[in-house]
């Protein structure tokens, strides 16, 4: 008599416990998203129940699509945000940020791009003095969305400070009367009469 390996008396052992039959994993209708994913485990005698009426076709109350040869539709893109609304919700929260800012006193468009079809950036600068400084920032207003639900993020703000020139009046009164001598000091071509 021929011995078999451990190996393979353990393979033996191990089917031996496994169920019997199909109706150890039990499907539901639930189970599914389609119609065609149910049908695929329509057996002969409908051992998981999934024929309730008997007439060869499983879950009728699931949705069509998937599976089974038939083209799922693709659902239509998201609407586009036009740029007319990403710009008017950008200008308002330029408008905000600066607003809030102690530093700047106005905001300048400089456009708007498209990112994404529910994306788009527009850019700005701003500007504002202080008593001893001059601030020039550029910073981006990200705006997502739809024309009719969007939201407006202000982001990638760049600032630069200058220390700002003050003279007193003696200074400018100076300052004035110097550049008056050198312009009078220039000879002026006069129109001929």
């Amino acid at each position: 008599m021929k011995r078999l390996p451990p190996l393979v008396l353990g393979s033996i052992a191990s089917l031996a416990l496994l169920p019997a039959s199909a109706s150890a994993v039990d499907y539901d209708c639930e189970d599914f998203a389609t119609q065609e994913e149910a049908q695929e485990y329509l057996l002969p005698g409908d051992p998981y129940n999934l024929d309730g009426d008997n007439d060869g076709v499983a879950c009728e109350d699931l949705p069509q699509g998937g599976g089974g040869g038939k083209a799922t539709p693709t659902p239509p893109p998201p609407p586009k945000l036009s740029k007319a609304v990403a710009r008017s919700a950008a200008r308002g929260a330029a408008a905000t940020f600066v607003r809030h800012s102690q530093r700047l006193d106005s905001a300048y468009f400089k456009g708007c791009h498209r990112k994404a079809r529910q994306h788009v950036n527009c850019n700005f600068r701003a500007r504002g003095l202080t008593s001893a400084r001059r601030v020039s920032c550029t910073f981006r207003v990200s705006v997502e969305g739809s024309d009719e639900s969007h939201s407006a993020r202000v982001g990638k703000v760049r600032c630069r400070s200058r220390p700002r020139r003050i003279l007193r009046y003696g200074q400018a009164k100076a300052a004035m009367r110097a550049a008056a001598e050198e312009l009078a000091a220039k000879n002026c071509p006069t129109a001929a009469a």
